[in-house]
């Protein structure tokens, strides 16, 4: 049909019924009478695909009206309408539908105490949420809920059936041990009317759980190098392993990785997994943090698993702790050694740190090196800019708190890397909006680029030397950088980046105060993952540190950090028990049901008819805090070289990175055994009983001093790389750190 040059570009689903009138066209032409699309057979479909679909379609040209948008959008919010009466239609009718089966069964379980599963059900739940025992007598009156001795009776049968489950799963028949996850618990047990042999007593123990590895990962893996055999046979040489500092600095890759990743940063600051099969273990008795209460631990975990004493400790077997457990754990194997028999030695258990602590207590030390003195108003250090931002200072550095700390830290970097764009773009003097301009890709490129130069590279490090207020604030921007990136590789679940900021934290370490222990067991761990263990038992170690409890991409977490989610909910259970609550029953019942008790926590909204909703908090900078701090940054100046007028200059904060280097380069000049740290507590065969002394090895120009760190430029230091008696030093291995 021949519309004329003055045709409509659209059509109006209802302009036939409701009006004649004309329609104005956007270039203002004459219109035309909608009594003339009547017959129109492409009007009428035009008509018939609008109503029922709820668009417009053009007839040819993009001219849309202004009367056609209105109409559409009338459309649109009829069809919100109809289908939210729906769905509320919908609800009521699950609701009518639950409430008469809630009645049912209520009338049921009067006539029959043995249909009692909504009532064991709600017993169950009850009784773990803290409901008194006069409410729940009430509410067995009703027909709600079973009596609180079948509650507890049925904890039981529960409990049986997971510790059933773990020795199923710990049986021999299997083709290794699962993987166990295990931490120190301590709570309080309080006696209202203490008597002779009643007081409030502190119950130290250990909890944990067993994790089998997804059967994807175990397919990828040769069986024959996840063996007790395969794990003797690489420890065997370590005894000779030749440990080269440059083991632990990033190749070549790895620097320009981790330019890409401060890159990202600078960036966001403008700008389906496999649920993992766990079971728990049962609360254990330790009587301290001693090698006896360890052993007793391995007692205890050898008795759950239903095995001889020859069948546990006999088979390689993998455990995630912290720091403090893994050098216990040390010191009880160095008692027991040597000896024949293998539930003696421990020679077949290996301890690996826990991903979440060691994040938590570096990024803790990495806060408080830079956290500045809070007394000083000259100072500027961390707590300025928590201040700055709203955050009490001196709520951050305890340990409390550890994910309030790392968002604390996390905000900290974003705002300093917010005011460092604003300075590259020119933009100090211009207002702080909330909507975000949009800038040409190849700008923003360059704007990224330009910032990393002047803040981030070696070259801007080298330069603020001379500044101690801006060396001060790059080395921190540089720290914090590992920590944000430790943190969102851990939740990425991506093991690989992870790594890569341990071999940097190796490092750091050496130099960090008061993590003398992590400089000695984190850079093992690298070792372990890197150079020793068979690439088969490596990649299922490296595999199975990290977790995603709910089965979503970028929620995973350490594997010791859910356990501490756990530990949580055995104490809001605990606390919630009730006054009868005694840490025998939390034993016994609670702690092997955990899983299932917070399963049926979660799962009362969903059944009053709510939704569950799993929230995942993120830190957010809001216009207020970003117009507080851009106003301390202006007065204190904090991208300048030199300090206000009549402001003290602070002191110099040392590189740690660079301070590692060098602290690792004095250890092994002229020292073949000093690095043997690193070596300690593997459980190698051809140990040597006495290391070899240093003046027997030492090379004749072993005298000579090492060169100084400060005078070299960042991208010429290197490690110490070592020949076989790991003698002198050179600096042919350039390393850029980003």
């Amino acid at each position: 049909m021949d519309d004329g040059p003055d045709a409509p570009s659209c059509v109006d689903a209802d302009l036939s019924l409701e009006r004649n009138s004309e329609i104005a066209l956007d270039d203002g032409g004459a219109g035309t009478q909608s009594n003339d699309l009547q017959d129109s057979s492409s009007g009428n479909l035009e008509d018939v695909l609008a109503e029922y679909g709820g668009f417009l379609y053009s007839s040819g040209t993009n001219e849309v009206t202004l009367d056609a948008r209105q109409k559409r959008n009338r459309h649109v919010s009829s069809r919100l309408v109809v289908s939210q009466l729906v769905r509320e239609g919908v609800i009521l009718m699950v609701k009518f539908f639950q409430i008469a089966s809630v009645i049912c069964s209520m009338v049921s379980f009067a006539g029959n105490r043995r249909h009692n599963g909504l009532q064991l059900e709600n017993s169950i739940r009850f009784y773990a949420c803290g409901v008194s025992e006069t409410v729940n007598e009430y509410l067995h009156y009703l027909g709600l809920t079973s009596h609180r001795k079948t509650a507890v009776h049925a904890l039981r049968s529960l409990a049986s059936e997971a510790q059933d489950k773990v020795a199923s799963c710990m049986a021999l028949s299997n083709h290794m041990a699962p993987i166990l996850c295990i931490d120190n618990l301590d709570m309080e047990e309080r006696i209202q009317l203490a008597t002779v042999g009643k007081q409030n007593r502190m119950f130290h123990g250990t909890w944990g759980y067993i994790h089998l590895p997804s059967k994807n990962l175990m397919q990828r893996l040769d069986p024959n190098e996840i063996t007790l055999k395969a794990y003797h046979d690489s420890l065997r040489g370590v005894g000779s392993l030749v440990i080269d500092p440059n083991m632990f600095l990033p190749s070549d890759d790895d620097q320009d990785h981790y330019i890409k990743v401060v890159k990202s940063q600078i960036a966001r600051a403008m700008h389906n997994h496999e649920k993992p099969e766990i079971h728990m273990l049962q609360l254990m008795n330790e009587s301290d943090n001693s090698a006896e209460g360890i052993g007793q631990v391995m007692d205890a975990l050898q008795r759950q698993s239903r095995l001889d004493p020859e069948e546990f400790f006999g088979r390689l077997q993998l455990i995630d702790g912290d720091l403090g457990t893994a050098q216990i754990f040390n010191a009880i194997r160095v008692l027991r050694s040597p000896s024949e028999y293998c539930d003696h030695s421990l020679n077949n258990i290996s301890f690996t740190l826990g991903a979440a602590h060691t994040l938590w207590n570096i990024a803790h030390t990495i806060l408080t090196y830079h956290f500045g003195n809070s007394s000083s108003m000259d100072d500027l250090g961390v707590w300025r800019y928590l201040e700055a931002l709203g955050i009490p200072p001196e709520n951050v550095a305890q340990k409390k708190d550890f994910t309030k700390m790392l968002q604390y830290m996390e905000q900290v970097h974003e705002a300093t890397l917010w005011y460092c764009l604003r300075d590259v773009m020119d933009q100090q003097d211009h207002e702080i909006k909330q909507d975000l301009p949009v800038i040409p890709t190849s700008d923003w490129n360059n704007i990224v680029n330009l910032c990393y130069e002047r803040f981030f590279s070696h070259d801007a490090r080298r330069k603020a030397r001379s500044s101690p207020k801006l060396n001060n604030l790059l080395v921190r921007l540089q720290d914090f950088s590992t920590v944000i990136e430790a943190n969102r590789a851990m939740k990425r679940g991506d093991i690989g980046r992870l790594i890569n900021v341990w071999r940097m934290w190796s490092i750091m370490t050496q130099s960090l105060p008061g993590l003398t222990h992590y400089s000695a067991y984190l850079p093992r761990l690298i070792l372990l993952l890197t150079e020793i263990l068979p690439p088969s038992l490596s990649l299922l170690i490296r595999h199975s540190i990290l977790v995603s409890p709910s089965g979503r991409p970028n929620h995973f977490v350490a594997k010791d950090f859910l356990l501490e989610n756990h530990n949580y909910w055995l104490k809001y259970f605990y606390t919630r028990g009730g006054i009868g609550t005694q840490i025998g029953r939390l034993q016994e019942l609670f702690s092997s049901n955990i899983p299932t008790l917070r399963t049926m926590f979660d799962s009362l909204r969903l059944d009053s008819g709510a939704k569950h909703i799993q929230q995942s908090h993120k830190p957010l900078l809001t216009l207020r805090a970003l117009e507080r701090f851009h106003q301390m940054a202006e007065v204190n100046r904090i991208l300048d070289v030199k300090s206000k007028a009549g402001a003290i200059e602070p002191l110099g904060i040392p590189n740690t990175y660079i301070e590692g280097v060098r602290l690792l380069q004095e250890e092994v000049h002229g020292k073949p055994s000093e690095l043997g740290r690193f070596k300690l507590h593997l459980p190698f065969d051809e140990q040597c009983a006495t290391p070899p002394s240093d003046s027997a090895e030492s090379p004749p120009g072993g005298s000579d001093q090492t060169p100084d760190m400060e005078d070299m430029q960042e991208d010429q230091i290197g490690s110490a790389s070592t020949d076989n008696s790991m003698s002198g030093s050179s600096m042919d291995e350039h390393m850029t750190y980003g």
